[in-house]
This record gives C-alpha cells, structure tokens and sequence, in this order.
C-alpha cells in the first residue's frame, strides 16, 4: 500500500495518507490541498528492538493478568452462592 506522510502548509496538521496514481491528497483538519509529502523512516528490526518489544509485551500482559485476576475476585466476593 503506498502510505505517505505529510504536513499540511496551511494548518500544519501531520498526517499519514493512502495515495493511490496521481491523486492529491487533502489536510483531513482543514481540507487544504497545499501539502508537503515528508519522508517516512522504514521500521528497522533488530535483536535489541526485538527484545523491548517482547518485554514491553509481557509487562502488558502481567498487568492484564493482574487486572483479570482482581476482577474475578471481586466478582466471586459480590456474587456469594
């Protein structure tokens, strides 16, 4: 998919566009045709990102884990049988 990022010149809003042959695109906050298309960094994956993602990941899910366990223990104090 060609996605693109650009700056509006008229309102600066920074926004990313799907652009498809010569098609122009428009500032989504001002609907202003005077863009400027900016150049967009490739995502680069590396052993070290890798592993920061992968350890972002399981803090978030400790956490969901945590917040599932509390709420299912709240439930079964509310809802005594």
């Amino acid at each position: 998919m060609p996605m693109f990022d650009f700056v509006c010149t008229s309102c600066q809003h920074a926004f990313e566009a799907l652009v498809r042959g010569s098609a122009q695109p428009a500032c989504p906050a001002c609907s202003s045709t005077a863009i400027e298309k900016q150049l967009s960094l490739p995502a680069i994956k590396t052993s070290s990102t890798h592993g920061q993602a992968m350890a972002a990941a399981k803090r978030r899910d400790k956490a969901q884990g945590q917040e599932r366990v509390h709420a299912q223990r709240q439930y079964e104090l509310s809802h005594d049988d």
